[in-house]
């Protein structure tokens, strides 16, 4: 018989409602609780205590805040409340700053900058994550509530360093601790070059996972049944992340739901799919939640749009991730109120898709490989330039071409984690660890293929240089000098029917950019790519004049590498293909991206789709079905701020093809559409199935239950 499970481990659609100081005498806990349930909400997240209670508290120095007047008692009002229609309350923690008074009797609990002052922020002070607020005040403050109130869980936000963009903390327990680990003096200064500032940001990390097993030790022995859920993010806000010490792999063993929050809108986007993917295949029997922000970070009262919205939620569902709607500022007297009406009928079809969502799990053959310790070491100042834009221009080619993946983190790579996966791509993951590489190695010798880009492989997890780079023997080479500032360079076909430039066309060459590594093939590798140098006027030009535009020297040197590896296959791309991909959306460069994956899938790709671009495309499974998501994106446009147009247009696509390959021994009984159960007519040829999908609008479901 199958184990009783936890509320918060099947389908759960969540509302985080977060108040102001002075809210309360707007709030009615009868009204509140029918509004969460217009939205087909199973549990909605409200403001509990840290940096000021909302609830009647009984611990000395935790103030209450001051709308509650001399009697009221918030929590004691809505949990109840809530419980009677069925839903499930979580209560909101802040662990980030405390009342300046608290700092006379507790000077030890409050972060220092390293003239040994507070960090002041609206009037309160800067707590710091080793000392005895976070550690013993908050699990208190959480624990109050659980057991006074019978909240069904802890919210935490900002748990971190440097919060609210403060600075590093110098205090007397931050500096002890660190000596004590490292044998050495914190530094005073961030330095990408030293050593000891990457073990120092390393430490941040394990630091902050230190106080979040305090938390979930303590909030269980509190309510046993209750869950713990901490903030974090993935590959944006890396100026709050990283300083933060924020990486949810470690914080496995201590989180019941793994979330992440995914507010920014100046960003790509795709980000949320990243993110699910991400939290998806990092614990696969873990249940995963994400917040979809209703506004702009900056400018909490104004709505993100509708356009925008839909398919960002839309990418979280498609991977496996239930969707939280956060509200910021919804009682204020100014506010926008026109993204409510569609978040609600967006969250109540997802009621009813809970059934394709329980239980589901990717189909993905093909997985991609995020490094935070490439980001983070190999990164340094520039870790968006140096690595990020790789992964954001590999993730749109894939995107693009319609290919399904899963993101996965490099810190838990094994041969039983990557046998499902037929293809790894590693987007100028330039440092891995000995596990990570012999992983990836042993991958391609069982027969995967794996494609990477330029300094994959070329340092260890720490940012230490290899001697002899991990992939030499994998890419079938050795490696030589790097070229840089290769602007107004190109690529040159060698060889036009090579794999890797399918459906490239009429052209003799395609556009390069950035740094180079001169990698010299054995005999038996494809070079289908060669370097053509910058084409200039004169030296230092960084374009050339019309009249010599044409005037070019051609080199041996790859731009692209492949061939054989043990019983599987290895792609390298010498050049920042993928980054270049992003920064610039050269489509043959994406293409040669894809067609590197594609040749890689060979004849056991399962899944094709003809569609538009900006479709994206998931491929889930549950016993007996498998689920194809289409989404729509919102054509954007660049802008120069660094920011992008959110996209004020879904535009709706007609006639889209799904080809299936239900695999050895499966037929297809039945497909039908998700949006309204519409059945489809499917055409067998082979081994193949194929549906046509009258239309897309923003998100559809194709499902086809297998015999």
């Amino acid at each position: 018989m199958p184990a009783k499970q936890n509320w918060w481990q099947g389908p759960n659609r969540v509302l985080l409602i977060n108040l102001r100081e002075g809210d309360e005498p707007k709030i009615e806990a009868g009204e509140l609780v029918r509004e969460v349930k217009r939205y087909g909400a199973t549990a909605f997240c409200i403001n509990g205590g840290g940096i000021v209670a909302f609830y009647r508290t009984r611990i000395a120095g935790h103030r209450m805040s001051k709308g509650l007047g001399g009697e009221r008692d918030l929590l004691a009002e809505i949990v109840p409340a809530a419980h009677a229609q069925g839903l499930r309350v979580l209560a909101r923690i802040d662990p980030s700053c405390a009342p300046k008074e608290l700092a006379a009797a507790h000077p030890e609990w409050f972060a220092r900058n390293r003239g040994g002052e507070f960090y002041e922020v609206s009037g309160h002070y800067v707590t710091c994550p080793n000392a005895g607020y976070y550690h013993e005040r908050i699990p208190e403050i959480a624990a109050e509530m659980l057991t006074r109130y019978a909240a069904d869980g802890i919210w935490n936000n900002q748990g971190k360093f440097a919060a609210w963009d403060t600075g590093d903390c110098h205090c007397d327990t931050c500096r002890k601790l660190f000596r004590e680990e490292s044998g050495q003096a914190m530094p005073l200064a961030e330095d990408w070059d030293d050593p000891l500032w990457r073990r120092f940001n390393e430490w941040r990390y394990r630091r902050i996972a230190a106080w979040v097993r305090r938390m979930h030790g303590a909030i269980h022995a509190a309510k046993t049944d209750a869950v713990f859920i901490a903030a974090v993010q993935l590959a944006e806000s890396l100026e709050t992340i990283r300083p933060g010490g924020w990486d949810i792999d470690y914080w496995l063993p201590y989180q019941d739901v793994l979330a992440f929050e995914c507010q920014r809108r100046n960003t790509v986007p795709w980000w949320p799919g990243l993110q699910a993917k991400y939290l998806s295949a990092l614990a696969p029997d873990k249940p995963r939640w994400m917040t979809v922000s209703y506004f702009y970070p900056w400018w909490r009262l104004y709505a993100a749009p509708e356009e925008e919205n839909r398919p960002w939620i839309a990418q979280q569902f498609a991977n496996g991730v239930n969707s939280w709607l956060h509200i910021n500022g919804g009682y204020s007297p100014l506010f926008d109120r026109r993204g409510l009406a569609p978040m609600r009928s967006v969250f109540r079809r997802l009621e009813r898709w809970a059934p394709y969502f329980d239980g589901a799990r990717s189909k993905a053959q093909v997985a991609l490989i995020y490094s935070r310790f490439s980001q983070d070491n190999y990164g340094a100042a520039d870790p968006y330039g140096r690595y990020v834009d790789a992964v954001r221009g590999y993730y749109c080619a894939l995107l693009e071409a319609h290919v399904p993946f899963d993101v996965l983190s490099d810190k838990f790579l094994d041969a039983d984690r990557l046998k499902q996966y037929q293809v790894l791509v590693l987007p100028n993951c330039a440092c891995l660890s000995d596990a990570a590489v012999a992983a990836i190695t042993g991958f391609a010798a069982a027969g995967g293929t794996v494609v990477a880009t330029f300094d994959s492989g070329r340092y260890d997890e720490n940012g230490v240089e290899r001697a002899q780079p991990a992939f030499a023997a994998l890419f079938g080479g050795t490696y030589g000098a790097r070229r840089e500032n290769l602007k107004s360079s190109y690529a040159r076909i060698e060889h036009a029917g090579d794999p890797l430039l399918q459906g490239v066309g009429d052209t003799d060459l395609v556009p390069n950019d950035g740094a180079l590594v001169e990698f010299r093939p054995a005999s038996g590798r494809s070079v289908p790519l060669t370097l053509i140098p910058p084409v200039t006027a004169h030296s230092g030009a960084p374009i050339s004049i019309p009249e010599y535009s044409a005037n070019f020297t051609t080199t041996e040197i790859p731009v692209a590498v492949h061939g054989p590896y043990g019983k599987g296959r290895s792609v390298l791309f010498c050049n920042q293909m993928d980054r270049l991909f992003y920064r610039y959306g050269f489509r043959d460069l994406g293409r040669i991206l894809a067609n590197a994956v594609l040749l890689g899938l060979g004849a056991a790709r399962d899944l094709e789709v003809d569609a538009p671009d900006y479709v994206d495309v998931t491929s889930m499974e549950q016993p007996g079905r498998r689920l194809v998501h289409l989404i729509n994106f919102p054509v954007g446009k660049p802008l120069n701020t660094g920011w992008r147009h959110p996209g004020g247009n879904l535009v709706e696509v007609a006639d889209i093809t799904v080809r299936m390959r239900p695999g050895a021994g499966r037929s297809v009984r039945e497909v039908r559409l998700a949006s309204d159960e519409t059945p489809l007519t499917h055409r067998s040829e082979g081994a193949w199935t194929e549906v046509t999908v009258p239309r897309l609008v923003d998100h559809e479901i194709v499902v086809f239950e297998l015999a």
